[in-house]
């Protein structure tokens, strides 16, 4: 049993023996031993020993001291009294003093310290010379030795420095701490975001408090930026800027000033837009060509940011939506549709996007050529063996034209049978010494870029008179009508006359004469016998002559009706 005054120090010490390793344990009352300021345990050269510092009368109690190894255990337990202050007062002692304390704005923070001596003790806590009391910002608590003094709601004002006096009979003792409020930063000037125009100079704009130092970084994205480049950074005690030079449509993002210091951080981020300038991403084909009367439909595709308006220009005027031109933009396809198309309607035609940003411009030349057509076409004909023939038509439309002769199926070619000639719109083609193989069908195919007019006709050799049925002999009584019929074919026109012993047959009140379908007649009434003779139908064209003959006999005629002696 061991009896100490308070406030005294004590040793409590064993030595023991045994096989190491060696394991030490104490406990007061039964229970482990809590670490503590208040005394040391140590173990050194089979010696184990717990040393207080300055006795209390709490410290009274069993302590019991086990040493253990892997083959068994022993324990040893002393009775360790503190007497009261009865018996000796001792002033106030700071077992553990106050410590300097950093904390942050608008948290709680708490100062404490352990006081040893002997009772009844008072503790009073000040900051500078005024007393603090427990009121909804202070929480003042002593118990068991142990004092503290719990601060909430920090701010700025409470920095400073705090004293524990701790007093009794035998005097009093005070310990002092330093609070340090840090506080965090905060941004008074945010940066602003921006939509700005390409090659322009972007200034970002922060400003903020806090205690210093504070450290600035700026990061677009997730990356850090330095100076630098097309950027520079500049940051004074509480201030920074961030310069971008000649921004591009990259330079577009989320754009965060990060601020720091030993009580936290802060961001603020910004988001800079770039306008992509208008530019066409699929251009206008270079040159369109369109068939009169049609329609031309012009198309691109163009990128950049909205608005971006469109204009069409065609040969430097400016086209407005009508009738005849067609104008849309929609999902980024520029679109000019020109109807029912004219050849003054050729030119080059302009479309120009441009938004704040800029402008783009590009350009097709529009060709509109007429279809070729005829204006005069040649006939079917006939024609006359070995004379030359010409075979020629007129054509409209847009030149150049591409001309082929065909014969039959056969391509007809210039050669010293045939030549062809072009001429403006006239179109010709001569055979010469035309025969029997030239006849045939004649076809003209004429053709330009946008279309192809034809033209064909028959070409035949005249065919001189034939007689299918001749003249017949015939028979008549005086008085009487005779008929003379032949059929004849040919070329025409043909001319049918009559002949009557070599002399031309006359017309006169009783002498007919017809040509019609085809059929040649003569017809004479009255007969008197002075119609008695050789008659002889004769068929002529330009490709030649035929006669054909027949006898008409009067019949009851005398010597003297002859004129004979």
């Amino acid at each position: 049993m061991i009896q100490v005054t308070a406030g005294e120090p004590a040793v409590l010490e064993y030595t023991v023996t045994g096989t190491p390793e060696l394991k030490t344990k104490w406990f007061k009352d039964g229970k482990p031993l809590p670490a503590s300021k208040k005394y040391r345990i140590s173990f050194k050269n089979n010696v184990a020993q717990l040393k207080f510092y300055a006795t209390e009368m709490q410290d009274s109690g069993e302590y019991t001291f086990e040493i253990s190894n892997d083959v068994g255990i022993s324990s040893c337990t002393t009775s360790f009294t503190v007497l009261g202050w009865y018996y000796r007062t001792l002033p106030p002692f700071f077992t553990k003093p106050l410590k300097n304390i950093d904390s942050v704005i608008s948290a709680s923070c708490r100062l404490d310290c352990k006081i040893s001596g002997s009772l009844p003790m008072t503790v009073s806590w000040f900051k500078q010379d005024t007393e603090i009391t427990s009121s909804a910002k202070y929480t003042v608590h002593f118990a068991e030795g142990s004092a503290s003094l719990e601060i909430k709601h920090l701010d700025a004002s409470d920095a400073g420095v705090y004293i524990c006096r701790a007093t009794n009979s035998a005097g009093s003792k005070e310990s002092s701490s330093t609070l340090f409020i840090k506080e965090p930063p905060s941004f008074t000037v945010k940066p602003e975001s921006q939509d700005v125009l390409p090659a322009s100079t972007v200034h970002f704009k922060g400003m903020f408090k806090g205690t210093t130092p504070l450290t600035v970084k700026w990061f677009k994205g997730d990356t850090e930026l330095v100076t630098g480049g097309a950027c520079y950074i500049m940051t004074e005690a509480l201030a920074s800027y961030l310069e971008l030079y000649a921004v591009k449509p990259t330079d577009s993002g989320k754009y965060t000033c990060k601020v720091s210091n030993v009580a936290g951080s802060v961001t603020c981020s910004a988001n800079l837009f770039v306008k992509e300038p208008a530019a066409f991403k699929e251009k206008l084909e270079p040159a369109h060509l369109v068939k009169k009367g049609g329609y031309a439909e012009l198309t691109c595709e163009v990128t950049g940011t909205p608005e971006i308006k469109i204009t069409w220009f065609k040969d430097d005027r400016e086209l407005k939506e009508s009738d005849k031109y067609r104008i849309s933009f929609t999902k980024s396809l520029a679109i000019l549709r020109v109807s029912e198309v004219d050849t003054e309607d050729s030119g080059e035609y302009i479309c120009e996007a441009k938004n704040d940003a800029g402008k783009d411009i590009c350009s097709s030349v529009v060709t509109v050529k007429e279809s070729p057509y005829f204006s005069k076409e040649f006939q079917s004909m006939e024609v006359l063996k070995d004379s030359d023939v010409v075979l020629e038509c007129e054509v409209l439309g847009t030149p150049p034209f591409e001309v082929f002769w065909v014969k039959d199926d056969k391509p007809v070619r210039s050669s010293k049978k045939h030549r062809i000639s072009i001429e403006k719109s006239l179109i010709s083609l001569h055979v010469f010494r035309f025969d029997a193989s030239d006849v045939g069908e004649y076809q003209c195919r004429v053709t330009n870029e946008v279309g192809t007019c034809l033209c064909h006709s028959e070409v035949t050799l005249k065919e001189p008179p034939q007689f299918l049925k001749k003249i017949e002999n015939i028979s008549s009584l005086r008085g009487g009508t005779v008929v003379f019929q032949a059929a004849i074919k040919g070329s025409l026109p043909i001319t049918v006359s009559w002949l009557k012993d070599n002399d031309e047959v006359i017309e006169d009140s009783n002498i007919k004469m017809t040509f019609v379908n085809n059929v040649a007649t003569l017809m004479v009434r009255s007969i008197e016998l002075k119609h008695d003779g050789k008659y002889f139908c004769q068929a002529k064209n330009e490709a030649g002559i035929q006669r054909c003959s027949a006898l008409l006999t009067v019949k009851g005629w005398s010597y003297q009706d002859k004129g004979l002696q």
